[in-house]
């Protein structure tokens, strides 16, 4: 508690006088958002290279029959999570003293783990119609009961990890994350290449991790629960977060709906190409990630002062730019990975990464966009932008995927979020006005979606060894052309380059 303590002390000082927070500019969310970068990049590093040892064990239909129990478990967490991590930390920064804040930690403790027991338990005991409609069989009932009761320990878990996140923890947050991924690479490798549990295994793996990070994480917050709490606060946190149900909806149908008309139109095998994909454009959501992780503390240590809306529009300049060129890399490499690490008959998979790729970038944008919504607790707004954008995801399905199968649910993907991050900038902007940098905005978004596109065209023209001089420069044009274009401002650079080497020394 006492580097808790320390840390806030001199934030709260300076923003009772309306001066910016010391210590707290774009370098602090930079440094942040790559220590936790740094651990999920770990993270799915070796969960990476599982995929090519589960594609030796499993077939394309396997992986389908795994995405769509993890599809129906997302949906399942949908109605569970409703925002809450952002409900935490909007409450939790509300006040300074410890009093409240160990309050909104036993709130959300109680919310979390008295309603989704009802939620999975309900879904638990109808797991075999549920099998029986979505498969056609009642033998998938053991992976459902496996995940949702994964589901609902991660839903407990969850709230460690938030408390590292808002207390300025990385460090440890990169702890208890490699722990748990750890435990769960090594279980994975027993049950399926040692074992041949197959889709079992890796629910059971993820079961197994969980279990274990429950134990080593409780330490985060079993010393900050209280019975001093006040009901009226946390029906204010419940209807804080129910708008943030409709977006997980929103979000459910943008982000995995699209499995379950792949495996109407196409079939399972088509489903398990699509998965495959979708783990591997992962690679841009870990950053995507790793600048939420760092953004939501960030941006609202600077919430009561002058500078708040400047600072987020100078961090936006940011995210897009490492995102964006995190989407051309994965682009560009992702086709000769496949030639090197997996199975000829995941090969094609690799026409819906870049779009996919392109889709996080536009997820991660809503978060971006949607500040002036959080700031002003005007959240409930966020319920028909929501429904519009699931509308426009689910009309593109139609759409694109029976002619098009997996590679068209990658590019209605994309194009759904980016149309839903621009539904809620229009909003945001009027509500809570930012003064967005928008030439560098649209240089660096611009720039990475015409890489990626030229990235897919060599994959489809060049043969592989001629194809690689091509991709080399494909990855270096991008952070060249914006450095060329004047994207990074002379004062950014010069503190860039102070601050990497204060890290290094660290």
């Amino acid at each position: 508690m006492t580097e808790i303590r320390a840390g806030e002390a001199s934030p709260k000082s300076q923003e009772e006088h309306g001066a910016p927070p010391r210590g707290l500019g774009i370098g602090a969310l930079a440094e942040d958002a790559l220590i936790y970068g740094g651990a999920r990049v770990v993270l799915k590093s070796l969960a990476f290279l599982l995929v090519p040892l589960y594609a030796h064990f499993l077939a394309p239909a396997d992986f389908g029959v795994l995405e769509l129990v993890l599809a129906i478990v997302a949906f399942i967490d949908v109605l569970i999570a409703a925002n809450m991590d952002g409900v935490f930390a909007r409450f939790y920064f509300e006040r300074h003293d410890a009093a409240w804040r160990r309050q909104i930690i036993t709130l959300y403790l109680l919310i979390e783990s008295l309603y989704p027991a009802v939620v999975i338990g309900g879904v638990i005991l109808f797991s075999g119609t549920l099998s029986d409609r979505v498969f056609g069989t009642d033998q998938y009932v053991g992976f459902l009961v496996i995940a949702l009761v994964d589901l609902y320990l991660t839903n407990i878990v969850d709230l460690p990890m938030i408390l590292c996140r808002v207390r300025r923890k990385p460090m440890t947050f990169a702890r208890y994350a490699l722990a748990r991924g750890l435990v769960q690479v090594v279980f994975s490798v027993l049950l399926v290449a040692v074992w041949h549990l197959g889709v079992k295994g890796i629910l059971i793996a993820s079961l197994i991790s969980v279990c274990a990070a429950f134990v080593f994480t409780a330490r985060e917050w079993i010393h900050d629960l209280t019975r001093n709490i006040s009901p009226r606060v946390g029906r204010e946190m419940i209807a804080f977060a129910w708008p943030g149900l409709i977006g997980g909806l929103s979000f459910f149908a943008l982000n995995l709906m699209d499995r379950f008309f792949i495996k109407h139109y196409h079939g399972l095998t088509a489903n398990g190409l699509y998965g495959t994909a979708f783990r591997y454009s992962q690679i841009v959501f870990v950053g995507v990630m790793a600048f939420r992780m760092g953004w939501t503390q960030w941006h609202y240590s600077w919430l009561h002062t002058e500078r708040h809306p400047s600072m987020v529009a100078r961090g936006a300049n940011y995210y897009f730019f490492a995102t964006g060129f995190l989407a051309v890399l994965v682009s560009a490499w992702i086709l000769p990975l496949f030639h090197l690490v997996m199975p000829p008959a995941y090969w094609p998979a690799t026409d819906a990464v870049a779009p996919l790729a392109l889709a996080s970038v536009g997820a991660g944008a809503y978060t971006i966009f949607i500040v002036g919504l959080n700031v002003t607790k005007r959240m409930r707004l966020t319920a028909p932008l929501a429904m519009l954008g699931g509308a426009i995801a689910i009309g593109l399905y139609f759409l694109l995927i029976p002619p098009y199968s997996y590679r068209g649910a990658a590019w209605a993907t994309a194009a759904a979020f980016a149309s839903l991050a621009l539904l809620v900038l229009a909003v945001g902007q009027r509500i809570y006005p930012v003064p967005w940098q928008w030439r560098r905005i649209l240089l660096a978004v611009g720039l990475a979606v015409g890489l990626a596109l030229t990235s897919l065209a060599i994959d489809h023209g060049l043969a592989m060894t001629v194809s690689i001089p091509a991709r080399l420069a494909v990855t270096l044009a991008y952070p060249a052309a914006l450095f060329a274009l004047g994207f990074f401002p002379p004062g950014d650079i010069a503190s860039a380059r102070i601050r990497l080497r204060a890290l290094l020394r660290r």
